[in-house]
């Protein structure tokens, strides 16, 4: 029992400690209003020492020391990746980007934040506006640093990260955890593209939280995973309320359709019932905020689902890394053309450039581990009354490539799919992802989890 005392003691001081240091660091960097590329000397230390007890807390409740080691470089790698994507931003592009202009919005208002006018200039602060009003908030605590913007926007990225790794541990307790956790946090594209001032990187943060919180209902933890699932896909829907829609529909069916984790009883009955009720108000009001959205983004959802589409992919086929004319994925025969096109390609005969050939050599890594893995993803797919998680994961997916399969530019592409991402690679790391032997017993990749570490993981 001393122990166990032990290690909460040392996670709960670590934890006071990493708060300690990050109040102490952001009030030292708005002291010193330091300029210029040395706020990264201040500021990397800070959101590391912000962020290392989670990661520790992690470790602990998997008993895999190595495991705090790979967050730890995840986070070190991500924080790098928001100066990659400066660097290719201003250095490249020369700074004709969506995040610079968001960073001179976000100091003009920051700038009247400071001096007591708390008037931002905006005509609202949902969908892209949210992003320079964030990012004043930010600028007006810590001093106007588009360095600064980029690596908190890449930390909050990282966060999202993080909780879909817990959510795949919570509500796949028999999956490849080590598997997942490499794909999750290093592959090229999540490193690169959600690491900048942007929406990007609010998305990735936010369908973490959510994805986190529908773990949790899955596990029965019907009111607390509510909660968080409701905050995550709200703050959402701030930036991309279509996204959010897709997301709350796919945990509606999930929740309705799966078996969740529950104690029997007429309690659990009541939860179930009401859990219900709430997801699918939840589904309904996001569904009516993305119809509202489509509006004032000039696309009327009452003219068809193909008007949308079609007017979606006049807009993205332009620019170097346009391709083809796109098949909008509205039909069932057009579904798994518009699947390979969102998550496979480009293919490597089809990079034009650098930035496309590293994107079509994840694609092609991606591709090969789905033919690899392909008939333990079928398993759990018909699973899906045991496996809610899996099937919260395929009805976003296919919702996501249909309201994405119009898009006709590589780099677009390659961007949006960050979205989608962390809950594709859920499939590549399901139970029984390695072949066996015939007459073999059946395995897993993972390590044997008894019924009180599960439980255990569930309580996490």
């Amino acid at each position: 029992m001393a122990p166990v005392q032990a290690r909460v003691s040392v996670i709960a001081g670590s934890s006071l400690l990493g708060a300690a240091a990050t109040v102490l660091g952001l009030l030292l960097l708005w002291s010193l209003q330091v300029d210029s590329i040395w706020v990264v000397l201040f500021l990397v230390p800070i959101l590391i020492a912000a962020t290392v007890p989670a990661l520790a807390r992690q470790a602990a409740r998997e008993r895999d020391r190595r495991l705090f080691q790979i967050l730890l470089a995840a986070l070190t790698l991500k924080l790098l990746g928001s100066l990659v994507r400066y660097w290719v931003s201003f250095g490249f592009y020369g700074g004709v980007v969506d995040s610079a202009l968001y960073h001179d919005v976000a100091v003009g208002i920051s700038e009247r934040f400071r001096s007591g006018t708390f008037d931002t200039g905006l005509e609202s602060l949902s969908g892209t506006n949210f992003v320079p009003f964030f990012t004043s908030l930010l600028y007006t605590v810590i001093g106007p640093n588009i360095f600064a913007g980029y690596l908190i926007f890449s930390w909050l990225a990282f966060w999202g990260l993080f909780y879909a790794y817990r959510a795949f541990v919570i509500a796949m307790p028999g999956g490849n955890r080590r598997s997942y956790a490499y794909l999750l946090f290093f592959l090229p594209s999540i490193l690169y593209w959600p690491s900048s001032i942007g929406k990007d990187a609010w998305m990735l943060f936010t369908l973490g939280v959510a994805a986190y919180g529908a773990a949790r209902i899955f596990s029965g933890q019907v009111l607390r995973g509510a909660v968080v699932a409701t905050a995550g896909l709200w703050l959402a829907a701030v930036v991309r309320p279509h996204v959010a829609g897709m997301a709350g529909l796919g945990l509606a069916v999930a929740y309705i359709f799966g078996r969740t984790r529950a104690r029997p009883g007429w309690q659990a009955r009541v939860m179930k019932l009401l859990g219900l009720a709430a997801v699918v108000v939840l589904a309904v009001v996001l569904l009516g905020q993305t119809t509202a959205f489509l509006k004032e983004s000039g696309l009327d959802p009452e003219d068809g689902v193909g008007s949308v589409l079609t007017e979606t992919r006049q807009r993205t086929e332009q620019g170097g890394s346009s391709f083809g004319t796109p098949q909008p994925g509205i039909s069932p025969l057009a579904v798994p053309s518009a699947a390979v096109t969102i998550l496979f390609r480009p293919f490597l005969f089809e990079a034009n450039s650098i930035q496309v050939l590293i994107t079509a050599l994840e694609s092609t890594v991606l591709l090969v581990l789905t033919v690899r893995r392909i008939r333990p993803i079928g398993r759990a797919v018909r699973s899906f009354r045991r496996l809610p998680y899996v099937t919260f994961v395929v009805v976003y997916g296919l919702l996501f490539i249909v309201a994405f399969s119009s898009i006709g530019n590589f780099g677009i592409l390659a961007r949006e799919r960050c979205q989608l991402l962390p809950f594709f690679l859920v499939l590549l790391a399901v139970p029984g992802v390695r072949g066996r032997r015939p007459g073999a017993p059946a395995t897993t990749t993972s390590q044997p989890i008894r019924r009180a570490d599960a439980g255990q993981l569930v309580r996490a």
